[in-house]
């Protein structure tokens, strides 16, 4: 417990420093109630740290971690970084009470999405930024963050990063875990920095521009505006926006392939092709659709409206440019298995995974050639490497779970708010895909803030175990985990 306490330590300090920026911010915007509360919060963490780290006396570097604590270690920061989160809501007034605010900051470090929120217009600048600095922080893994900051922390960190790092696997970019971990926080910031760059071009100010990024390369969908993206009425930002929301739905991995490598490898991975696919068609069908069945007219604007919409969805960011629970329903079952898909593998998306979909298609394609001929024994693929039995379990498991929890998630939120089987159900898949916005009640115009707090925490632990892959958060709940002697 020592060990656990210290790592503790550690991360509240980097917490506390994650602060600093809405206090900068405050402090420009002279907004006195900002400045008390962020500085307060911060404070809190650094006192707290200091005495975690006094009474433990460990140093960091002697730190060793089991790896059956890792799960309980991942599962209780993402929830301490919440509950943290949350206060300068309280303490601000941004939030009325704690299940708001956990809520609203469990979305953002989850980057859902989802909001409690009616107006964000009337929240001080210095709250807005650090509800999209948790989303930002969220994206590539908090933890990963930890690792790729203190790369002398002396725990095994692959076994750490891969109970948080959204995907089936961790690929190794560099001979250390922290390395690796590194690189894909440049890719991150590098591309963060460049999309601040280009929509500032479009005459976006920087403040806003900052926020939109954040958000965007994080697929959180938080926005500084009541209307989203639509409050910029250009399409050279909604253009931007959908090309970074297809980038960050990326493999990250594929950035350093295509940096290190060639292009013609990036195409040629199974991933990625299909997950390009994916866009194209959906967009192509839900285009129809619109100039048939959606009134519209302008090819121009149904292309645009659905590439945008197809991509937040899929990429599970969360923004909106129209209000798309009013589109024919052929398009909003479309939108609903986009939410379930979600985007890649080691990108900040949510959902299931385009890999696992793509392996469950192979499963299938395997199980038929066995129904003809029972004696035929493929080899499932990838990239043309063999992937071992308990990788094609673990993916059926997970998938499994998912289900499970999306049918239990929404059965518990039915008992207290009988709001209607679409808009809880949507609720609940909104949440454990981190996507944002669902479908009627809770559609791309609407707020989670009508949800009751047994319903909101629900949701909070849907969100945060769909964030951690589910295993993680819901591994510490087993009998089993608990048993004395057990690895």
């Amino acid at each position: 417990m020592k060990r656990i306490a210290n790592f503790y330590g550690v991360f509240l300090n980097l917490m506390g420093a994650c602060f600093a920026l809405p206090l900068l911010i405050a402090l420009i915007h002279g907004e006195s109630s900002s400045v008390r509360a962020f500085s307060l919060v911060m404070l809190l963490c650094f006192v707290v740290s200091f005495v975690i780290r006094k009474i433990c006396r460990s140093s960091i570097g002697s730190l060793e971690i089991r790896p059956r604590e890792t799960f309980l270690l991942v599962a209780t920061i993402w929830l301490i970084a919440s509950a943290i989160g949350a206060l300068p809501y309280m303490l601000t007034g941004a939030a009325p009470n704690f299940f708001d605010a956990f809520f609203e900051t469990a979305s953002g470090f989850t980057t859902t999405g989802a909001t409690i929120l009616n107006s964000v217009e009337e929240l001080p600048r210095a709250v807005l930024m650090w509800r999209s600095l948790t989303q930002w922080l969220g994206g590539m893994g908090i933890i990963v963050l930890f690792v790729a900051l203190l790369p002398s922390f002396g725990i095994k960190a692959r076994n750490i990063a891969a109970a948080e790092t959204p995907g089936p696997t961790v690929t190794k970019l560099s001979t250390t875990f922290s390395g690796t971990a590194q690189r894909l926080y440049i890719a991150y910031l590098l591309l963060t920095v460049a999309m601040v760059i280009l929509l500032m071009a479009g005459n976006v100010s920087l403040y806003d521009a900052v926020n939109h990024a954040f958000t965007t390369m994080a697929t959180g969908g938080f926005s500084t505006y009541n209307d989203s993206i639509a409050h910029f009425n250009s399409n050279y930002v909604t253009w931007i926006v959908t090309i970074f929301m297809f980038l960050a739905g990326t493999n990250f991995e594929l950035f350093f392939i295509l940096f290190f490598d060639s292009f013609k490898k990036v195409l040629k991975n199974e991933e990625f092709r299909l997950y390009a696919s994916i866009v194209v068609i959906a967009t192509a069908l839900i285009t129809l659709s619109l100039m048939n069945q959606g009134g519209y007219e302008d090819l121009f604007r149904a292309v645009t409206d659905s590439a945008f919409q197809v991509l937040t969805i899929m990429s599970t960011t969360g923004y909106a440019t129209v209000d798309f629970a009013l589109w024919p329903s052929f398009c909003l079952m479309i939108i609903v298995i986009l939410m379930v898909i979600g985007g890649s593998s080691s990108s900040t998306a949510g959902g299931i995974k385009v890999v696992r979909l793509l392996v469950v298609f192979k499963i299938i394609k395997r199980e038929i050639s066995l129904k003809l001929n029972a004696r035929t024994i493929d080899d499932i693929m990838l990239d043309r490497k063999k992937l071992l039995p308990e990788t094609l379990s673990f993916i059926i498991g997970f998938i499994s779970m998912y289900t499970f929890t999306l049918l239990a998630g929404t059965l518990l939120v039915s008992i207290a708010d009988p709001a209607g089987m679409i808009t809880n159900f949507t609720a609940v898949l909104s949440c454990i895909s981190n996507v944002g916005p669902g479908l009627d009640s809770v559609g791309p115009t609407c707020t989670f803030s009508f949800y009751s707090n047994f319903s909101k925490f629900i949701l909070t632990i849907v969100m945060i175990g769909g964030r951690l892959e589910l295993y993680t958060l819901f591994i510490i709940f087993t009998s089993y985990y608990w048993k004395p002697g057990k690895a």
